[in-house]
């Protein structure tokens, strides 16, 4: 319940852009940052958060985390300024970040069995997926009848059910033996350098306009960067173990998300201005056209996703995944260019919503988490989230810079953002068959299971 409704919070809320933009009175460059505040926010707070669950307790930090997060989405809804809503779409991100490690340590906690494990953890990823694909089809549909503010609103009854649910059923917490060392400073380090890294890229196409001012900024980031690495080297408790990325298939997941991330937040944040500015489709006429892929994606990940694990492996049915992903892309550029709109935008939800999320996200998931000892699986949960919020916010940033770029060139904004995004994809493909054949000769590491 807890990592549908947190992947439904990231896509539900494209839907309802339009319609935040006419309430707030800013620009699609302004509005992007409440999407952009959350993920950076939560890659900020995710490695803490893995860090928490494995020291204060996998039960107690994903109560604290859900809680925050549906109070955050309970005060959001009754946002009447700009700035209220960016501050409390960061405590939803930080919320989540709290809980969705705790969540994956508890999955690595019950099911001990290498093949059990990532039996669960498929579950556990293709529930993502099918929380991003069902959030694009409602959320058009909950806007238009009911207003925007009912994107957050949806959240309380039900993660406030997965609460209480959680303190029911989730075992105690075992005491810690020592006393734990959380490394909120490394926390608030880390996300000033993803909000500032997120700020530097969106900047870029005003350079020229304060090159000292950018280069200043740019030096601080630098410096703050190499200070954050010194200092979990040398921490008793750091936030990023860096032997971790020595493990097989950790390095290969994370890259994944990251790549993962930036697609698919690119893509929902384009396909919302095109479907409704472009198309002329109202939000709960995107909903509905949308909403029968989120049924596929369910499906998908039902009967589909075991299959292709059984007979592909993981790395394998990653790189079909993500072929999916990148052919979407292609099909979005096909609707923009071609007179078949409709038809390549069916096409285009087809292969992202119902197939290329569904597919690649559990594979990620596995391949970063797999191979990480019990006591550090809460680390590698937040890490692996680390990379999938980073590139979605990167991704998002980066997506606007092009197109701004784009159209002051004179050229089309959403075919130079597209072709970015088909280079994504093509280099996850790559990257993923690099790993594959320098492993082929592992089984428990190409393979579902040992």
């Amino acid at each position: 319940m807890a990592i549908f409704f947190e992947a439904l919070d990231v896509s539900v809320l494209n839907m309802a852009i339009p319609q935040m933009e006419s309430f707030f009175h800013f620009g699609v460059n302004a509005i992007q940052w409440v999407q952009t505040v959350y993920v950076l926010f939560y890659a900020g707070f995710v490695l803490l958060g893995g860090r928490l669950a494995d020291t204060v307790g996998k039960k107690k930090v994903f109560v604290t985390g859900a809680s925050c997060f549906v109070m955050a989405s309970l005060v959001a809804g009754f946002a009447t300024g700009f700035s209220w809503l960016l501050i409390c779409r960061a405590l939803q991100g930080a919320g989540v970040a709290l809980a969705i490690p705790a969540a994956m340590a508890v999955i690595t906690n019950t099911f001990t069995e290498p093949a059990e494990r990532n039996r669960a953890f498929g579950v556990f990823g293709a529930t993502a997926g099918i929380g991003f694909a069902t959030g694009l089809a409602t959320g058009g549909l909950i806007s238009n009848y009911l207003g925007w503010q009912w994107v957050f609103f949806i959240n309380v009854p039900v993660i406030g059910s997965a609460i209480i649910l959680a303190m029911i059923y989730i075992p105690a917490d075992e005491k810690p033996v020592i006393k734990p060392e959380h490394n909120l400073l490394s926390a608030l380090l880390i996300t000033c350098l993803m909000m500032l890294a997120a700020w530097l890229i969106h900047d870029l196409g005003n350079i020229a306009h304060h090159f000292v001012q950018y280069g200043l900024w740019l030096l601080l980031f630098l410096a703050a960067g190499i200070f954050f690495i010194r200092r979990e080297r040398v921490h008793p408790s750091p936030l990023v173990n860096f032997r971790l990325f020595r493990l097989h298939g950790v390095i290969t997941g994370n890259i994944g998300a990251v790549m993962l991330g930036s697609i698919f937040l690119s893509y929902i944040f384009m396909l919302t201005l095109y479907l409704q500015k472009d198309l002329r489709f109202t939000s709960s006429q995107a909903g509905l056209l949308l909403f029968p892929f989120s049924i596929l994606s369910g499906i998908v990940s039902k009967f589909i996703l075991p299959h292709l694990f059984r007979t592909l492996g993981v790395i394998k049915t990653a790189m079909l995944g993500n072929t999916f992903m990148g052919g979407g892309i292609l099909f979005f550029m096909a609707s923009y260019f071609t007179d078949y709109s409709f038809l390549f935008i069916l096409c285009a939800a087809a292969c992202i919503n119902s197939f290329g999320m569904a597919i690649t996200f559990p594979c990620v998931t596995i391949l970063a988490v797999q191979s990480v000892p019990e006591p550090q699986q809460g680390l590698a949960s937040g890490i692996n989230g680390t990379a999938n919020a980073l590139g979605g916010g990167l991704g998002l940033s980066l997506s606007a810079l092009v197109m701004q770029l784009a159209a002051t060139k004179g050229w089309s904004s959403y075919s130079v953002a597209l072709t970015m995004l088909v280079i994504i994809a093509v280099l996850s493909v790559v990257q993923l068959g690099v790993f594959y054949r320098k492993n082929a000769s592992a089984p428990g590491i190409v393979a579902v299971h040992p």
